[in-house]
């Protein structure tokens, strides 16, 4: 029962996590996506941080991404809020980077 409230915690932070960065890649920039990318490794790091193990960063990323493809694409309203222009795709595989990054540091 533990592990399930830390598996939707990581998710619901991951979710988080993503919605500030997608509203910060794309304002002021190029401050806005160097805001966005940090406050996505800083974020991904305090979720281990916080319960103590790799997995739950794991989640929270896995959450991150589902959030940021999704904004990335077409709605029913045809919006998008990833763009595909430079800091759009410098702020999804800079995303990717920085997280991987920030799950691979000890705990």
């Amino acid at each position: 029962m533990r592990s399930l409230r830390r598996f939707a915690a990581s998710l619901v932070f991951g979710t988080v996590i993503a919605f500030f960065g997608i509203v910060l890649h794309n304002d002021f920039p190029p401050i806005g996506l160097l805001l966005a990318l940090s406050e996505t490794a800083v974020g991904i790091w305090m979720v281990g941080r916080y319960f103590g193990r790799r997995i739950w960063r794991f989640y929270s990323l896995l959450a991150w991404l589902a959030l940021v493809l999704r904004a990335g694409t077409n709605g029913a309203g045809h919006e998008i809020l990833v763009y595909g222009n430079t800091y759009g795709n410098l702020y999804l595989a800079g995303g990717l980077l920085v997280s991987a990054i920030a799950i691979s540091v000890r705990v």
